[in-house]
């Protein structure tokens, strides 16, 4: 069930908004970016990301589609273009439709592992099918420009 477009409320701070974004990871538990609605002395409050059980959702408030992955978590897929090959490792879904995936590489260099890069999902093909998910802990929320 897709919570982008509902009213949420962070049960820690109190602060107030509209889910506008959904992260889902192989390993970790989905995390929404809360938008909040209102402006704060005359400027934009900036989203934040919080992790699901830390929010209370309510009513719908904006409307959203909902979509069917074209990739699932843990599939292995290639970018046609660049023929950078791996596995996704998170999906993020934005309320204007924009679905991107995180593409972690399974090789090695100088014996630590290649950075991940974030593509849209269009652009991918997958190679395979979707490894089995696993629960793991928090991990960082993505950022303005490696992960949307």
């Amino acid at each position: 069930m897709t919570r982008i477009g509902l009213k949420a409320a962070d049960t820690i701070t109190g602060l107030k908004g509209v889910i506008t974004a959904k992260a889902e990871f192989l390993h970790g538990q989905p995390r929404y970016e809360l938008s909040p609605e209102k402006l704060h002395e005359g400027t934009l409050v900036k989203p934040v990301w919080l992790d699901e059980p830390r929010l209370k959702f309510g009513k719908r408030s904006l409307k959203f589609d909902a979509f069917t992955p074209v990739i699932e978590l843990g599939a292995e897929t290639q970018d046609p273009l660049t023929k950078m090959e791996g596995v996704v490792t998170a999906r993020f879904v934005f309320i204007n439709g924009c679905v991107r995936v995180e593409v972690q590489p399974k090789a090695l260099k100088d014996g630590r592992p290649v950075e991940a890069e974030v593509f849209d999902e269009g652009r991918l093909a997958p190679t395979s099918k979707p490894a089995t998910k696993r629960p793991g802990g928090p991990r960082p929320g993505p950022t303005p420009y490696s992960r949307p």
